[in-house]
């Protein structure tokens, strides 16, 4: 199941906001495939996007690292890794140090996404 659909399930919010996620989560995707050859989503470790946004986002703007910590968020929320994934996502692209407030994921789509009850 690629990005897009995970994400158009899961995220609530305006339409322009899901796309900037959902376009984020694309490039996402490209890099991981293209540096550790992992083609889904559903595949993906901490790992990933730990060297994500370590390394390959590291000449974005400090708001451009953000959104992608913020897309890399809701990624490992629609896949039910969250809670064990936050203290390996953590770092300088988070605003201050912290977490910011926590993705909001629509419920219904999350458990039809993740099987979870």
């Amino acid at each position: 199941m690629g990005v897009a659909i995970l994400l158009e399930r899961a995220l609530p919010g305006a339409k322009t906001t899901v796309r900037g996620h959902i376009e984020r989560g694309e490039r996402m995707a490209e890099a991981i495939m293209d540096r550790f050859g992992v083609r889904e989503p559903r595949q993906w470790q901490a790992k990933h996007l730990r060297w994500l946004l370590e390394r390959w986002a590291s000449s974005l703007s400090p708001n451009s690292r953000y959104d992608y910590w913020r897309t890399a968020r809701a990624m490992a929320s629609v896949l039910g890794h969250w809670p064990d994934w936050e203290p390996h996502l953590r770092g300088a692209w988070q605003r201050g140090g912290k977490g910011g407030r926590p993705a909001k994921l629509a419920q219904a789509a999350r458990k039809g996404v993740t099987g979870m009850p």
